[in-house]
């Protein structure tokens, strides 16, 4: 009884012994870097940052069933990950204000920085963007374009603030922007004009766009480029 004690004793220990070995793998070091490009535009998307759009990564080197990881892509429609395992992934740009578009199959390498760029086709388009300081306040004027017929339509704002360059649905005050207006068929094609509060301050800088919305599975606004405006 006792020499089994003791064997059981050193199985346990030898156990725990190779429980605490050091992990000898190396950790991820391949690059995935691209754009998502506007298809109306030809540049890359205007967004915001965060909750603009995320990248969906599945390794599919042992599995045609993974499981995703995500990470959010930037404000100025670029995306980029520094911290993945060499392998072949299916990329997907997801939960945006656009048609996700077909995924596409990359070749990540340890060390290396593998380029992949996107077109999408935004929910809603913009034209005619003017956005300028009137008097004691800032007038934005816009045209609204419905780029998928079976989007249904939803709303307009215009974001503002003086804290950040980074001004989004995130990151807004709420004196100087607008409540949500909603927006119908009537509201397409022609030119639209917002009148902010007159709560800006003489000397602050600002920073301004304009976000319209259909209704999509993410929630998401399209965004017109940033301005910035002295008062």
């Amino acid at each position: 009884m006792k020499k089994k004690r003791i064997l059981i004793l050193y199985l346990f220990t030898a156990i725990l012994v190779l429980s605490c070995e050091i992990d000898n793998y190396n950790e991820p070091d391949g690059t995935l870097t691209g754009q998502v490009i506007d298809a109306m535009t030809g540049k890359p998307l205007s967004t915001e940052q965060p909750q603009g759009f995320r990248i969906r990564c599945e390794e599919i080197s042992w599995s045609d069933t993974p499981t995703a990881q995500f990470f959010w892509g930037k404000a100025d429609g670029t995306f980029n990950n520094t911290k993945l395992f060499a392998g072949k992934y299916r990329i997907t740009p997801v939960e945006g204000a656009f048609v996700m578009p077909d995924p596409k199959e990359v070749n990540i390498r340890s060390g290396a920085t593998t380029t992949v760029d996107f077109t999408v086709t935004p929910y809603i388009s913009f034209s005619n963007v003017s956005i300028v300081k009137e008097g004691n306040t800032v007038r934005a004027t816009f045209t609204l374009t419905r780029n998928v017929a079976t989007a249904a339509l939803q709303d307009y704002r215009v974001f503002a603030t003086v804290a950040t360059p980074y001004v989004g649905t995130q990151l807004f005050d709420n004196d100087i922007s607008t409540s949500a207006t909603n927006i119908g068929e009537s509201d397409l094609e022609v030119p639209v004009s917002v009148l902010l509060p007159e709560n800006f301050v003489s000397g602050k800088t600002y920073y301004i766009r304009i976000g319209a919305r259909c209704q999509n599975s993410s929630g998401r606004y399209n965004m017109t480029e940033i301005v910035t405006i002295s008062m």
